[in-house]
């Protein structure tokens, strides 16, 4: 009991530190050249200045969080006045929330910041250099899960989970990006990254399913889990089983000194590459295309191998569960029947030392136009493709992108974003002096005014100095 409990622990940690982590650039960014970081989402854009630095944890900040499936307003929803239930109350239209169900739906997420960003030009290009601190990861869940928690059970019906996964990555990303020119019209830009895995946690097989019938409730299930935690260590004991995790000496003692080889862990190594394209066939028009996230990471310090092989007939449980003893206080007795149901379910769970393995990044295409009405205002176009682990996520964004000076500019944008027209995002920048400025959202205007339609929300926030303007042509940059 007190091995599963510390495994179960341990995974749940990982699963609670990933869910709002999952890396996502933000496509308003997309058409902003004249911030420096738009390089992260297309290589060949760079500054007009001749040289920039990022303030350190601000250049940029940026939190997203998407759902395949629903809403808030799905999930908290208003019946009546100011009366807030979720989808399990009596009043609660379930079918509704049913409806949006796919047979596998998730929730991906990313959490970033850069720790450095500086860039600077020279004869032969625009270089840059960026450290960011990433987590990358989703949450997989079947549709049949919430049906057989809403719905009542349905007798002699197998319902389905496989596909149930969770796949997390904390990591560091060091990265040198060149941009330049091969024709007067034609940009190129490469970013070549070096990675550093702090911590995975990856599904590698997920099969599970349960079956209804009058005599009992069968579960089945053969999941495989990969996981690599440098910052604990599972202790066997000598017959193989896990007998204690315990955290790094160094971590448990807040040891600062200790942080830096968690954080650039060189026993967990990893490679990556971003490629873009800039091409303006005519004056007004630039056509242009980018790969991110081409890469994986090989994970070799503290790799365990999590196996979850469950088969259960629940009338294995004898008695009747609501024929409470006479002398047993209620309380105790519930809690005996949840140790009894957590120990048959715990115990299907085995961990033990794994081999290295390798997880790929979550590479992402971008393929846009835009278009100058006139020197001051732009229209863009940009349609993206996320290659999910086992799955692909399509965006499509329109902007129109105003430059009205040095002081202030701004964007507003429309995006089509899992399954979902409504939403509109927005982008502001402020260059006062050599201070840049900016806070970026394609959800800003869904997460004010209408947050119970959102299905995704993202932001951000990014702060440069950036020195040495040139005179702008008409790629109309956010910031000149």
């Amino acid at each position: 009991m007190k091995r599963s409990i510390h495994i179960l622990t341990l995974l749940g940690m990982l699963i609670i530190s990933g869910i709002p982590a999952y890396s996502q650039i933000n496509n308003t960014l997309y058409f902003m050249r004249g911030i420096p970081q738009s390089s992260r989402i297309n290589p060949a854009n760079h500054p007009q200045g001749s040289f920039y630095i990022g303030i350190p944890a601000l250049a940029p900040v940026r939190i997203e969080l998407n759902s395949s499936s629903f809403a808030y307003g799905d999930v908290v929803q208003h019946p009546t006045g100011d009366t807030w239930i979720t989808p399990l109350h009596p009043e609660a239209d379930r079918q509704a929330f049913l409806d949006q169900l796919k047979p596998v739906n998730y929730v991906v997420s990313d959490l970033g910041s850069a720790l450095i960003s500086a860039g600077f030009n020279t004869p032969v290009g625009f270089f840059s250099l960026d450290v960011t601190t990433r987590a990358d990861g989703g949450v997989y869940y079947p549709g049949d899960l919430a049906r057989l928690i809403l719905d009542e059970a349905v007798e002699n019906r197998t319902y389905n989970f496989d596909g149930t996964a969770i796949d997390l990555s904390a990591f560091d990303e060091i990265s040198v990006n060149w941009a330049g020119e091969l024709l007067p019209n034609l940009q190129v830009g490469a970013r070549a990254k070096m990675l550093f895995g702090i911590a995975n946690l990856t599904t590698v097989k997920s099969e599970m399913e349960m079956t209804l019938s009058q005599d009992v409730y069968r579960i089945q299930s053969d999941m495989l889990f990969n996981a690599s935690i440098p910052m604990a260590e599972i202790l066997y004991d000598e017959e193989g089983n896990v007998e204690d995790v315990v955290l790094k000496e160094g971590i448990e003692n807040g040891d600062p000194r200790e942080l830096p080889k968690y954080l650039f862990n060189t026993r967990n190594l990893g490679m990556g590459v971003d490629i873009g394209v800039n091409y303006r066939p005519i004056d007004r028009l630039l056509l242009s295309a980018s790969v991110t996230d081409i890469g994986f990471i090989q994970w070799k310090d503290e790799v365990h191998e999590a196996a979850f092989n469950l088969s259960l007939d629940y009338n294995e449980i004898e008695g009747d569960p609501f024929d409470v003893p006479g002398r047993m206080p209620l309380g105790n007795y519930i809690d005996s029947l949840a140790d009894v149901a957590f120990d048959s379910v715990t115990s299907a769970l085995t961990v033990i030392p794994g081999t290295p393995y390798h997880t790929r990044l979550n590479t992402k295409l971008f393929i846009g136009a835009s278009y100058h009405v006139t020197p001051f205002l732009g229209l863009g176009f940009l349609s993206r493709t996320d290659f999910l682990q086992d799955k692909i996520a399509q965006q499509f964004t329109a902007s129109a992108n105003l430059t009205t000076g040095r002081l202030f500019n701004f964007t507003l944008s429309y995006s089509y974003i899992n399954s979902d027209f409504k939403n509109i995002g927005a982008g502001l920048a402020l260059n006062l002096g050599p201070v840049n400025l900016y806070l970026i959202s394609d959800n800003a205007v869904n997460m004010i005014f209408w947050p119970e339609d959102t299905r995704s929300a993202n932001l951000w926030f990014g702060m440069n100095l950036i020195f040495g303007y040139r005179n702008f042509n008409r790629d109309r940059p956010l910031v000149y």
